[in-house]
Order: C-alpha cells, then structure tokens, then sequence
C-alpha cells in the first residue's frame, strides 16, 4: 500500500502486523490508566496540560497527517473529484450525527445518578444511596414533598417572569432576577429528581477556595472608585469568571469521558451493601465508540503512510491514558472487580482490532470514494472528541484557563509539526 505525498515521493504504508503493533502503544495506555484508578489521583493543573498537551497533539496530526490524505482522496491528478467530494461530505454529516447522538444519550444522567454530589468522587457510602426517586411514590416522603415544593414555586415564578415580559414597560433587571431564580430552582429540583447527596469533602474545599477568590474580587471592587467605570467594567468581569466557577463546583457533577475521578475505596469495590448500582451501558458505548475511531484514524493513516500511523498512535496516547483512568473510575464503582475487569478490556481490543480492520480494507478501497467517506468521517469524530470534550474538560479544571496551561495546546501542536517534518 503506497501513496504519493505532496513533493511527489512515494509513501510505503504499514503491514496490519505494524499497525498492530503501533496501536498497541494506545490501547496499552488506555489499560494503564484504567489500572492505576486506585492510586492517587493527579492534581488537576497536571491534568488540564496533558489534556491540552494532548488535544495539541492530535490537532497537529490531523492538520499534517490525516487532512492531507483527504485533500488527495478529494482531487486525484489535481482536479476536483465530486463523487469523492460527496461521500467526504457523506462521512463528515454521518460522523457529526453519530457523535451527537452519542452526546444526547442519558450518559449525563447516568453519571449524575451515580455521582451527584458536585466533584463527583467515584464511590463511598453517600454514593450508593444516590439514584432516581421512585416514580411510583414509595421512596423518600421527604424529597418527594420537597419535590412539589420546588415546583410549586417554579410554576409560580413562571408566571412572574410571563407578567414581567408582557407589561408595557419590560423591566429588563426584574426579568433577570426572575430568570436567575428559576435557574436555582430548575437546578435544585433536578438534584432531587437524582437523588443527590450532600457536597464531599473535597469538592467543599474546592468551593470555599473558588469563594474565596470571589470574595477577593469583591472586595476589590469595593475599592474602586466610581468614576473610573471602564475599570469597573474589567473587574467586574473577573468577579463574574469567579462567580461561575463557585456555580460550577457547586451544581454541576456532570461526568466527562478524561475527568478522572478515583475510588475512595481503596480497593476500589463499589459499595454493594448501598443497595445495586446500574451499569453506564450509555457510557461504555460511547467509550467503545471513541476506541473504534481512534483506531481507525491509526488504520488508516498507517495504511497509507507508516510514520502518518506513528504520528497519529502518538498523538492518541495521552488521550487514552485520561479516557481509561476516567473510565475505570465509573465502571469499578458500579460492577465487581472481576466483571469491571472484562468492561475495561473492550475499547482497548476494539481499538486493535478498528486499526487491523481498517489497514486491511485500505488495500482495496484506496482511491475510492468509500475510503473518501471514512477518512471524512473518522477526522470529523476525532475533532469533535478534541473541541467538545477534551479542551473543555481541560478548561473546567481548576486553573486550566491560565496561560500558562493553555500554552500546553501549543506545545503539543508545534510538537506535532516538528514530527512530520522530520519523519
């Protein structure tokens, strides 16, 4: 299998023996991460720049390695093949619907039901208890008052807001107040529905640090004067950065896919006497499903360039050392060791076995519109992981959005570049 590059030189792809071997690098990291869940977490700056590291990498590769074989898939000889122009389009439009199904899957409310409680730590005795309230009424008395309640008082200032909007003269300040506090009850309602339990110790001493860095603002800005409203403006500004972060920590517990969150057992048993836990089954399809793309990148590109399939293995092995740790977190507080152990060997042998399906099939669909189709597709899918989950989960760690961490993404970029140019 070969290709020729941009200067014209031919380009020897990879046996499926190399590209098995090259995969390995990921699929053994992803096991790796999946293997320390029981050791100390790291600390979350370390985290936001392997992450962004990371994305860097995998950016870079795409730009060097994988858009470079589209672009000769798209114009064969130089000129504007549109039959490969529409199942590139095909597979890009394919790629953004599978991974935004993925994403409208319930893998949110999975987590939250499982770690409700913001910080979400990966299990302990709170952690059991926490679940949907019985939709037959025969669970919790309280919460279920506290329920009626909440939305009592929602449909109530529902109606304030629809008076608010109507009259004559629209108070835009009462109309925020009233959106402001529907917003609180929205949230507080949906904790109970989930069954959340109270804040753990260490998302609380997250919380009072994220306080008292808005309480510093503040106070700043006590000390402003007036007049000087353009820098009033900018420090308002700050204060408001600080005050989403204390919302953040204080509502959310969303689980995100390289948001590692260890067991607060040591031996990393979920909490069988708290009552049966639900298996993610949304989560682990959607884990499976980034292990099948990622190895298909590799596949691919391998097949059509060996040092392409290097880059791109290289580029997937931090991604993977994040994605197993996190998913080892929710899997082990959820089954047994032994059937955790079985979840947790899927997406690295199905990353395998994506790159060994995907070098093959390149040998006799090179140069076709379906091999157009599937680099659009796995490129697309890829990017889509980097933009909407990795950076943002690496921007919602504490302090990821300094400069200094964000420099990370450029590392990794340039890093990637410097690659290709001398392989």
């Amino acid at each position: 299998m070969a290709g020729s590059g941009a200067g014209g030189g031919a380009m020897v792809g990879a046996s499926v023996a190399e590209i098995c071997v090259t995969t390995a690098v990921p699929a053994l990291a992803m096991a790796l991460g999946s293997a320390t869940v029981s050791m100390a977490e790291p600390s979350e700056a370390l985290q936001a720049r392997l992450q962004r590291f990371s994305a860097g990498l995998l950016v870079g590769a795409v730009v060097t390695e994988i858009f470079p074989i589209l672009k000769r898939q798209l114009m064969p000889g130089g000129d504007l093949s549109w039959v490969h122009m529409g199942a590139a389009i095909l597979g890009f439009s394919g790629a953004l619907f599978l991974m935004y199904s993925i994403k409208a899957m319930d893998l949110d409310g999975d987590s939250e039901s499982d770690s409700e409680a913001p910080g979400g730590e990966c299990s302990g005795p709170e952690a059991g208890r926490a679940g949907w309230l019985n939709p037959k009424g025969d669970g919790d008395e309280e919460s279920s008052m506290k329920l009626r309640m909440w939305l009592t008082r929602l449909q109530a200032h529902s109606a304030a807001l629809t008076r608010l909007v109507h009259a004559q003269d629209v108070d835009r300040e009462a109309v925020d107040e009233e959106v402001h506090g529907i917003d609180f009850l929205v949230d507080s309602a949906r904790r109970l529905c989930k069954g959340a339990e109270p804040m753990d110790r260490r998302s609380a001493s997250r919380l009072r640090k994220c306080v008292a860095e808005l309480i510093q603002d503040v106070e700043e800005l006590k000390r402003m004067d007036t007049n000087e409203v353009r820098q009033i403006d900018r420090q308002l500004r700050v204060a408001n950065s600080s005050l989403l972060k204390v919302h953040s920590v204080a509502e959310r517990a969303v689980f995100r896919r390289w948001g590692p969150r260890p067991s607060s057992e040591p031996s990393g048993q979920p909490d069988h006497e708290a009552g049966p836990r639900k298996v993610p089954v949304g989560l682990i399809v959607a884990v499976v499903v980034d292990s099948i793309i990622d190895g298909m990148l590799i596949g691919l590109a391998g097949a059509v360039s060996a040092p392409s399939g290097r880059l791109m293995a290289a580029a997937t092995t931090f991604e993977m050392g994040f994605l197993g740790y996190s998913f080892a977190c929710s899997i082990l507080k959820a089954t047994r060791r032994c059937t955790a152990v079985g979840i947790l060997a899927v997406p690295p042998v199905a990353m395998l076995v994506a790159a060994a399906v995907a070098c093959q099939s390149v040998s006799f669909m090179e140069k076709t519109p379906a091999f157009s189709g599937f680099i659009a597709f796995a490129m697309v899918a890829l990017l889509f992981l980097v933009f909407q989950e990795l950076l943002v989960e690496a921007h919602e760690k504490e302090g990821g959005e300094a400069w200094h961490i964000s420099l990370w993404l450029y590392a990794g970029l340039l890093l990637s570049i410097h690659i290709d140019m001398i392989f």
